[in-house]
């Protein structure tokens, strides 16, 4: 089902830009004085896929960057990416942490930070839309909590309605963390459209890996804007 979603997810964005083809040519953005290096910000959902989808769920992602484009006109440029991804524990990760721990379980989340250098291929689709393939390498922090609720007793006051008074409050404790750093790559498309000043927005697809022992695997799907 992933792989026809991550199918599907490609055939879109190359309707996207064929429609819009139909209505502009291409121009560069760079020749008209926006320059050889551009920030970038973005967000959007990040889908868990093969083994990593059985302990978390889909979840979001956000981040940003920088794009070098080392000449006026050229096809070719390398972007690096920062970027911050959540997911939520499922059931299954939350009952294996019960057992582990022989306590309960009640969440659990997962952090994914990944710093990405990749080459980016211009794919000249008109002069409003540009289409893009990418592939790079980088490296990536994961970080799994599992916690459980507990209520911490004593004296409080609510400030808000003036009460003070001994009772419960329901907390988080957290049972388990395991953390790791490893190597990681990415290849995903994307399209493009330019607008005024050298600004434009972009909407993208990759596939993410990180090479822990079994991979953890997601596609991040993001809308962006370059500045």
């Amino acid at each position: 089902m992933r792989r026809v979603f991550c199918g599907l997810t490609v055939l879109t964005l190359a309707g996207v830009a064929n429609v819009a083809n139909a209505q502009y040519g291409y121009s560069n953005d760079y020749a008209y004085g926006r320059g050889p290096v551009q920030w970038h910000i973005m967000g959007g959902a990040a889908l868990t896929t093969g083994h990593t989808a059985d302990y978390l769920e889909t979840g979001y992602t956000i981040g940003g960057g920088l794009t070098f484009r080392p000449a006026p006109m050229s096809l070719f440029s390398l972007r690096a990416d920062l970027s911050f991804s959540r997911f939520n524990a499922t059931n299954r990760l939350l009952n294996i942490g019960a057992e582990q721990n022989q306590t309960e379980i009640d969440d659990g989340w997962g952090d994914i930070v990944n710093l990405d250098v990749d080459g980016v291929l211009d794919i000249p689709l008109g002069a409003r839309v540009r289409g893009y393939v990418m592939a790079g390498v980088g490296g990536a922090y994961r970080r799994i909590d599992l916690t459980q609720t507990v209520g911490f007793g004593g004296y409080f006051c609510d400030d808000w309605y003036g009460y003070c008074g001994i009772g419960v409050v329901p907390g988080d404790v957290l049972v388990q963390r395991e953390e790791t750093t490893r190597f990681a790559w990415n290849a995903g498309v994307g399209v493009e459209f330019p607008l005024d000043r050298g600004q434009s927005f972009f909407v993208e697809a990759r596939y993410s890996r990180m090479e822990t022992p079994n991979p953890t695997e997601f596609i991040p799907i993001r809308i962006g804007y370059r500045f």
